[in-house]
């Protein structure tokens, strides 16, 4: 899953882990406050919101990423009972619902109970400096501080499967000790985020991916089946999920699936990176053959994790 993820991403690439400098993997620079950061990151460290995520006998505060659609991203795996707050520097405690996670990149995914105006997101800049940014949050009345650095995003290289390989990026200090991180470059808009996994994504694909899952109320689409590339086209259904969507269409093992939504159907790789860019609840439009026959479908896409009779 994590290949495909990477295929899916477009540019995906891995915190540096080069060559320790003198001080380990400390962070180059700390900065006491917003102020004291390079100006074209300041906005956009201004804006992340903070949120205390409260669960039985346990408070802790973290940053999280706000996003277009009153959503944000936090690489703190949230508890389903905790009770999450968020505050800014003009709004405090307001209420923060959590809308699910994304396990493949490793990011919580969080509704604000508030209006707080999103970052501005650009398209990952390839080979350009940009300064990497991660703020400490330790209290949600206390400002926070800030680890960053200068660093480069290298250009995206394909293998032959099409996965993007890891390019080292040149920077004065190894990124792997930064947490909750942005990256932004000379516009001061925000170009990518720092995975719990150690990978810089896309910001813009982090914003589709947790609005994926906010719309499937927590869940990536899933059709209920495995397959295989079928010779000349198309996905041979090889395992049917019980109550699955795919089980209550009446799809049968051995059966091609060779359209989705009008769309051809090539590889079972094609298959799952679509069904993780859609929404659980949503519906599709399947064609698949079935013997000598041609069917055509509608399917409710539904969760994996909520497989009911």
């Amino acid at each position: 899953m994590m290949a495909l993820l990477l295929v899916i991403g477009g540019v995906v690439l891995m915190a540096n882990r080069g060559t320790s400098t003198a001080g380990g993997d400390l962070p180059a620079h700390l900065a006491a406050d917003v102020n004291s950061l390079p100006a074209s990151s300041r906005v956009a460290a201004a804006h992340t919101v903070d949120l205390a995520i409260t669960t039985p006998g346990h408070v802790i505060n973290v940053p999280a990423l706000v996003l277009p659609h009153d959503l944000a991203v936090t690489t703190t795996v949230i508890p389903a009972n905790a009770i999450i707050t968020g505050s800014t520097t003009t709004k405090i405690n307001f209420p923060v619902t959590l809308e699910g996670r994304d396990n493949v990149m490793g990011f919580s995914i969080v509704r604000l109970g508030a209006a707080v105006s999103a970052l501005s997101l650009d398209a990952m800049p390839a080979s350009t400096s940009v300064v990497a940014v991660a703020p400490i949050v330790t209290s949600s009345t206390k400002a926070p501080e800030f680890d960053w650095s200068v660093t480069t995003l290298g250009d995206p290289l394909n293998d032959a499967q099409g996965v993007v390989r890891y390019l080292a990026t040149k920077s004065d200090t190894s990124l792997s000790g930064y947490v909750d991180a942005i990256a932004v470059d000379a516009r001061g808009h925000v170009v990518a985020v720092l995975s719990s996994r150690h990978f810089w994504y896309p910001a813009r694909f982090v914003a589709q991916v947790a609005e994926v899952v906010a719309t499937g109320r927590g869940c990536h689409a899933d059709l209920g089946i495995t397959g295989i590339n079928e010779q000349g086209g198309g996905v041979k259904v090889t395992r049917i999920a019980r109550y699955s969507p795919a089980a209550h269409a009446e799809l049968a093992v051995g059966d091609v699936i060779t359209q989705w939504n009008g769309v051809d159907l090539d590889t079972w790789d094609q298959l799952v990176s679509t069904l993780y860019l859609t929404p659980a609840y949503t519906t599709a439009h399947v064609t698949f053959a079935h013997r000598t026959t041609v069917h055509h479908v509608n399917v409710t896409l539904g969760c994996p994790f909520k497989l009911v009779p």
